[in-house]
């Protein structure tokens, strides 16, 4: 991995979080004057070669590990009760960090805190020297508004996250197109902001006039409803409701957006990504564009089993409809066969399309870089 220069290693972009902005600093077990005080130190700080050095607090365990996906280490034990050592990682970008005492896995409130898998996790992000866009500069920046309405579809109250371009507040007779952006499984509605860095690479495509100012909106894929014995069960399907009939009207009454299907653009990572290829084949009516970030087959259901690739067979009208057909995928994925074997289907069919192909597997580190160029693409 090339050095990471020091001005990286210290954007703030990288420490931005969930549960806070600004950086982790090391925070004191117990009061002031209290004659066993101890300092805890930050739990997780990358290195200028692309490694990790880690840290947990535990005085009364007998071992404690750091891991991520391919490598695990052993912590040493100081008189203080700090385990330390530096964990191995091979690539940038925003990467699993995991911790087990006495052999458990646990939490480590000291590193940085992410949402993914259904849980909170702990991550680390290790800046790629690549990737300037990522950064959080001293450009005009948007905003990111949190919005809750009731939706139709669930019963329930449902949320979403949405980036306002910079200059939204104060040109009051501009409007604007939108791009509805979804996350992967096991995520929610704020990733792409936390993970993904979304309002920041489009602050920078705008700063530089490679982008046409638009919102995006950030909606929670995962959809919970009822399981009629009183709990709730995640139900997928029901996104492509929960959208167009409540989150789109809300949308379109609440900020000041462009309106007609050239003026919408869906796209997504993973689950998002299968959602929107979905969502753009069965209503052409409503958008203009896609961006799918793992493209548009199920790896487990056969073609014949889905319905909406039909309008894959009409190439002249899909053509006219859908202006953006980009699709992405890392070329470490484990499913980079069946990306190609989209890329025939589209060719024999005459289906008109952009293709991009990055360094990385199933990760934020693919997912960043396809939304940065789709950003630059889409309503142009």
């Amino acid at each position: 991995m090339a050095k990471i220069p020091e001005y990286m290693l210290k954007n703030q972009s990288f420490q931005n979080r969930a549960i806070a902005f600004n950086d982790q600093l090391e925070v004191n077990e117990y009061p002031p004057y209290h004659p066993e005080r101890r300092t805890i130190p930050v739990g997780a700080r990358p290195l200028e070669n692309g490694n990790v050095f880690v840290t947990f607090y535990a005085p009364e365990a007998q071992s404690v590990s750091a891991f991520h996906e391919d490598v695990s280490i052993e912590l040493e034990k100081d008189e203080n009760g700090v385990w330390s050592g530096e964990l191995p990682y091979d690539e940038p970008g925003f990467k699993q960090l995991g911790f087990r005492v006495n052999g458990v896995r646990v939490m480590n409130p000291m590193a940085p805190i992410a949402f993914g898998s259904g849980r909170p996790i702990n991550y680390v992000d290790i800046p790629d020297t690549a990737c300037e866009y990522l950064l959080l500069k001293d450009v005009p920046h948007g905003s990111i508004t949190h919005e809750i309405f009731k939706s139709s579809v669930t019963g329930r109250y449902e949320t979403c996250l949405v980036y306002t371009p910079p200059g939204y507040k104060h040109d009051l007779d501009k409007r604007y197109p939108v791009i509805y952006l979804q996350h992967g499984g096991g995520e929610n509605e704020m990733c792409w902001v936390y993970q993904g860095k979304i309002n920041y690479i489009m602050d920078n495509l705008l700063a530089e006039g490679k982008a046409v100012p638009a919102l995006i909106v950030m909606n929670n894929g995962m959809v919970q409803v009822g399981d009629g014995k009183g709990g709730l069960v995640v139900d997928k399907e029901k996104f492509q409701d929960l959208l167009i009939e409540d989150c789109i009207p809300m949308i379109e009454k609440e900020y000041r957006v462009k309106p007609g299907k050239e003026n919408r653009a869906i796209a997504g990572l993973s689950m998002g990504s299968l959602q929107s290829g979905k969502i753009i084949m069965e209503r052409t009516d409503m958008f203009s564009a896609a961006g799918l970030f793992t493209g548009f087959l199920p790896p487990r259901t056969p073609v014949s089993e889905l319905p909406y690739l039909k309008v894959l067979d009409n190439a002249e009208f899909f053509n006219k409809e859908v202006r953006l057909f980009f699709r992405a995928m890392g070329n470490k994925e484990p499913s980079i066969p069946l990306f190609a074997s989209e890329a025939k289907m589209c060719d024999e069919k005459g289906i008109k399309y952009v293709e991009r192909i990055y360094p990385g597997g199933h990760e934020w580190r693919v997912w960043r870089a396809a939304a940065h160029d789709f950003l630059q693409l889409v309503f142009k």
